[in-house]
């Protein structure tokens, strides 16, 4: 916050403090003046749907020139900010307007919308706006949360078509009048991008899950973010002060100067808390009474392996490969051999594990022959999708395995749900290997193999799992949505996903005897791994290897230090023999604030 803000902000508390609740997307907070932007798209979408605009025969040409020359703006529209994306953030950022481009590029949706103005004689905006309006509509209605948080995408690319053909000048959210925090029913892709790197303190939407992809850039830029707050744009108006707390997903509007003067010490004692933890990267995860906890990094950029270094992270835990097939053609194999085996060299003789393509077919169903399906997230996704069409898994396999003599490569099979699942893809990895050694090409001859434990049945099925691969590691995002039956990205149910409620933490017992069992080792790489206040749990559970983002580590480094294993085995069988995950987290916040108070307020993800 400048110090011109603080006297306005300051002036302008006297109507009365309001607490809003929503979904926190990107940790961090900020203070300051609200700026609330409409989303015009939307409207002339549903306009043109009820009351289309009828052409002559002899209007037909003009009007598939003009759709054509909005296809051809919009391409280097987009094709510009990709290019920006690329080096101000990363190629898989970029990645997102990649897709925003097989949009522009989609030869179903040209050819309807010339159907519709050359057969039904409509107007090109007329015509375009009622099929994105259907598209839209089915996107939004599925149960994927991935699939229905893409609707963004398609609004996104939508309104800019829509925006050419009907000469509308785009807000300039890239140009804001001084520091502003952004107000928005819904931000798409390239509005996030494009903000003001310089003003923008943070953003908070009426809309949106922690998954979407606002959110994901969000963190990648560091801007603090709060979505899925209801009826916040009929709460904000220009001006009016905000604060913006991304750690616990809280817009406060109209703050008291006590709570103005609470949270900027709170910001600054986030920051000096952190900045110390950084001190102890360095320094041996081991608990008080000798127990060594791995605790490794989630990346999905080959590039920010350089950072692993600085934050203390022993090897990659889980290295996702999914960016590389979200572009306009599957990556062959010599592209991700390049890939994986630069990864393994930066990393030495630590250990990369390289989870294969984890994604449903309707994400790439531009580069296969893919059946839409009516549920894609129970559908063929990840290794069924992988088995299905093995041209896009041979490849795969094939360059983990010959990138692993270039370092400690692991590989990791994910979404499982039965061991046929597993023996059908280890016997397909050894015809591999067989082919590598036909071919006299060098490839790690022992690799190790393991799989991602994410459904019910594989967790109970641990035992068998562990009878044939290496190592187990524990995927809770997904264990948890589909135990719980509960849709995390869906702010009306978000209460109900609950990661430490008894039956997630038996699962998660079970599946670390089955390992220990087994003589295997086993890790856990959802979001649990990166809370301070889970961590003692999980440690208490059995579990010796955790991974997660990078910024996470030097906190969950600080917890290992601070305690004693003992107490957390001591911790974790109360856990067990709770009812409900408010007696758990009770537990496990005042073992928290017992053994690292300094952490305990700290919640960086």
């Amino acid at each position: 916050m400048k110090i011109e803000q603080e006297n306005s902000i300051t002036e302008q508390t006297a109507v009365q403090e309001t607490v809003l609740k929503g979904i926190a997307a990107a940790s961090g907070i900020e203070i300051g003046i609200a700026l609330v932007v409409g989303n015009a798209p939307d409207q002339p979408l549903s306009f043109y749907e009820t009351s289309p605009v009828s052409i002559s025969e002899q209007d037909v040409p003009f009007e598939l020139a003009r759709f054509e020359a909005a296809l051809e703006a919009t391409r280097n529209e987009i094709t510009e900010i990709c290019n920006k994306v690329k080096v101000s953030l990363d190629e898989n950022e970029a990645g997102i307007f990649e897709a925003h481009l097989l949009i522009v590029e989609d030869k179903k949706l040209k050819k309807e919308v010339v159907s519709g103005i050359q057969d039904k004689l409509l107007t090109a905006e007329s015509a375009f706006s009622l099929i994105m309006q259907r598209y839209i509509t089915a996107i939004s209605s599925v149960a994927d949360p991935y699939l229905k948080e893409r609707a963004a995408d398609v609004v996104d690319v939508a309104g800019r078509i829509l925006g050419h053909l009907l000469g509308w000048k785009r807000s300039l959210l890239d140009h804001l009048p001084g520091q502003r925090i952004v107000v928005a029913k819904e931000l798409t892709p390239s509005d996030t991008v494009m903000l003001d790197r310089e003003n923008v303190q943070a953003f908070a939407t009426e809309t949106g899950a922690k998954t979407s992809h606002s959110a994901i850039l969000a963190r990648s830029m560091r801007i603090p973010a709060v979505v899925g707050i209801p009826g916040i744009l009929s709460k904000v108006h220009n001006g009016d002060v905000m604060i913006i707390d991304g750690y616990q997903g809280v817009v406060i509007l109209n703050p008291t100067p006590q709570t103005l003067e609470a949270y900027a010490l709170k910001e600054a004692e986030n920051a000096k808390i952190y900045n110390d933890l950084l001190t102890e990267s360095t320094q041996r995860s081991e608990t008080l009474d000798g127990y060594r906890v791995a605790l490794a990094a989630n990346l999905d950029d080959p590039n920010k392996a350089d950072e692993l270094e600085k934050y203390g992270a022993f090897g990659v835990g889980l290295f996702r490969t999914e960016y590389l097939f979200l572009k306009d053609h599957i990556p062959t194999e010599e592209e991700q051999y390049e890939v994986y085996s630069a990864l393994a060299s930066r990393c030495g003789a630590a250990p990369v594990v390289i989870r294969t393509l984890d994604l449903g077919g309707d994400k790439i169903s531009s580069l296969i022959n893919f059946v839409q399906e009516p549920n894609p997230f129970l559908g063929l996704r990840s290794v069924r999708l992988c088995l299905a069409y093995p041209h896009l898994l041979k490849p795969q396999l094939r360059a983990i395995l010959r990138a692993g003599v270039h370092g400690n490569i692991c590989m990791m099979f994910p979404m499982l749900t039965c061991v046929d699942e597993l023996d059908d893809l280890l016997r397909i990895l050894e015809q591999i290997k067989e082919d590598l050694r036909r071919e006299k090409i060098r490839f790690a001859e022992d690799i190790k193999v393991g799989v991602m434990i994410e459904t019910p049945a594989a967790a109970l099925s641990a035992d068998q799992f562990a009878e044939r691969c290496d190592f187990l590691s524990i995927g809770t995002n997904d264990l948890v949505q589909y135990t719980m039956a509960v849709d995390r990205g869906n702010e009306r149910v978000a209460s109900l996903y609950r990661p430490l409620h008894p039956v997630i933490l038996r699962l998660i017992r079970h599946i670390v005897k089955s390992a220990e069992q087994a003589g295997i080792w086993v890790s856990i790489c959802g979001e649990m791994a990166a809370d301070p206040m889970y961590i003692p749990l999980l440690l208490g559970l059995g579990v010796r290897e955790l991974s997660m983002s990078p910024v996470s580590l030097a906190p969950a480094k600080h917890v290992v230090r601070s305690m004693k294993y003992i107490d957390a085995e001591a911790v974790a069988e109360r856990a067990l023999l709770c009812s409900s995950q408010e007696e758990v987290q009770e537990l496990a916040q005042v073992f928290l604030r017992m053994i690292a108070p300094g952490v305990s307020d700290l919640n960086i993800t």
